[in-house]
């Protein structure tokens, strides 16, 4: 005859049974937001790639993009939500950039993160 589940035991698998769905939410969760990021960095290479035709348009046809970034003081770059209103802030509150420093590691392409620092 096969014993009985203790009440712990029961429990336990209650709690595992709920453990195994937040996983499987979670792993859901997560491949939608690759899927959105993704999406989110074709968008910015998009852009990046039409703001250069359309500086490019006025300026000499051999300018590289980021010469032509210096000489007008612009660059885009892709962020979130509350990293837009941090830069905001910091523009109005009249900020300066004092620095850029590389991120380690990519999302692939030519597409890579920086920190920017403000004084």
């Amino acid at each position: 005859m096969g014993r009985r589940e203790t009440s712990i035991e029961r429990m336990l698998h209650g709690i595992e049974g709920h453990m195994e769905e937040w996983r499987g939410r979670m792993s859901a969760r997560e491949t939608e937001l690759q899927a959105h990021r993704e999406q989110l960095l074709a968008e910015a290479a998009e852009r990046e790639r039409l703001l250069a035709r359309a500086v490019g348009e006025k300026e000499d046809r051999e300018r590289s993009f980021e010469e032509a970034a210096k000489d007008h003081r612009v660059a885009f770059i892709v962020h979130s939500e509350e990293a837009g209103k941090a830069l905001e802030k910091f523009a109005g509150e009249g900020a300066r950039l004092v620095n850029v420093v590389q991120g380690s590691g990519g999302s692939g392409a030519d597409i890579k993160g920086s920190w920017l620092v403000f004084e």
